[in-house]
């Protein structure tokens, strides 16, 4: 991963421009990022990608909104892409609900 890529996957506050940065990155890139990026506005952007590598990177990162989840799960083209994002789903919806500390 070069140094532009590792930057981005430890971004937390994203502006437009690296937002649009990302999206002039070549597909496999967008992919590789897709997988562990936290900024949900731009993993919306991402689910909606030409590239099916791209989208499914988006359906196994669990930073994905769960209304984009479930969009991926119901209406994707891709049936990988579906049953990876109703996997994600699964796996969010198994985990324990943390609760405050006391």
């Amino acid at each position: 991963m070069n140094g532009n890529m590792q930057f981005y996957t430890q971004l937390t506050d994203w502006t437009g421009r690296d937002e649009a940065a990302v999206l002039k990155m070549t597909a496999k890139e967008r992919a590789e990022l897709a997988k562990s990026i936290t900024s949900a506005g731009l993993l919306v952007d991402l689910s909606m990608d030409q590239h099916a590598e791209v989208r499914e990177s988006v359906a196994k990162n669990s930073f994905t909104p769960l209304t984009t989840l479930h969009r991926l799960a119901e209406e994707d083209l891709c049936i990988s892409i579906q049953k990876t994002a109703k996997e994600t789903l699964n796996a969010i919806s198994s985990q324990p609900v943390k609760k405050g500390y006391q």
